[in-house]
């Protein structure tokens, strides 16, 4: 059976409720340190799940850039003084 589908709002709105708790005044040590790797663990899923999102959005990106025949975009317009310095592909190798 495969893995369900990552629950972006879902995951989010876990985090703000333990963030939430730890606001409170009524915060239990024990129970912080279960909360705090809950986040963390939350904030790491979400952390990957927009950078795939990321990449989705590049290549979408690029391949309508391609299609259209659009140039690509200079080097001041990315902040690069070296066109070739930086250029790695959506995985950042």
């Amino acid at each position: 059976m495969p893995d369900k589908p990552f629950e972006f709002e879902k995951a989010l709105g876990e985090l703000e409720e333990i963030t939430t708790w730890f606001e409170s005044n009524n915060v239990d040590l024990d129970q912080g340190l279960v909360k705090f790797e809950r986040g963390m663990e939350l904030a790491s899923q979400l952390k990957t799940h927009l950078a795939t999102v990321e990449n989705r959005v590049e290549k979408i990106k690029q391949r309508f850039t391609s299609s259209a025949g659009a140039t690509p975009s200079s080097p001041t317009d990315n902040n690069e003084a070296d066109p070739s310095a930086g250029q790695t592909d959506l995985f950042g190798a």
